[in-house]
């Protein structure tokens, strides 16, 4: 990879990459952490990607993979961190992204996780079980019930959006 590659692909994906780690952590400071681990994995990795798209998609599933890595550190699960304490307020544009954002949080994670990779990430049920190992029904499952938690959190002025 030339390092104007690199630099293309970091460009394309950090904001995106980020919030996926985020979407897992809900700590600002362990998503760039993560964030580091990807795009040094980036740097080092010896193929070469058919195009963009192939990037983008390996750099997603090395996210996932870290992210999940990362949570399973003994720490990571004796702490309780409070996503309204952590995250920067200039990472939305209005308060209602902060909103959604919050009742995105306030989710289970592995509700949290299937609900950013489907409507941040844009990705597909079937991609999103290989993603996370799972099969497709259990995708839809957390989907399902993640969308009903956040219809209950955010009321009735989401129900179309």
């Amino acid at each position: 990879m030339t390092e104007n590659d690199f630099i293309n692909a970091f460009r394309r994906n950090n904001q995106r990459l980020f919030l996926i780690a985020l979407s897992f952590t809900k700590s600002t400071c362990d998503a760039e952490d993560i964030i580091h681990n990807v795009f040094l994995k980036l740097w080092k990795h010896p193929k070469v990607f058919e195009d963009e798209e192939h990037t983008d998609k390996w750099l997603t599933l090395v996210c996932v993979n870290e992210s999940k890595n990362y949570i399973k550190l003994f720490f990571r699960n004796h702490l309780d961190i409070d996503a309204q304490e952590i995250v920067s307020p200039q990472i939305f544009d209005t308060l209602r992204q902060k909103d959604l954002f919050n009742a995105v949080m306030g989710l289970p994670k592995k509700e949290r996780t299937v609900i950013h990779l489907f409507y941040y990430e844009d990705l597909s049920v079937k991609d999103i079980a290989e993603i996370l190992k799972i099969n497709e029904s259990a995708v839809k499952t957390r989907l399902s019930r993640a969308r009903k938690k956040l219809k209950e959190s955010l009321g009735d002025d989401w129900i179309n959006e």
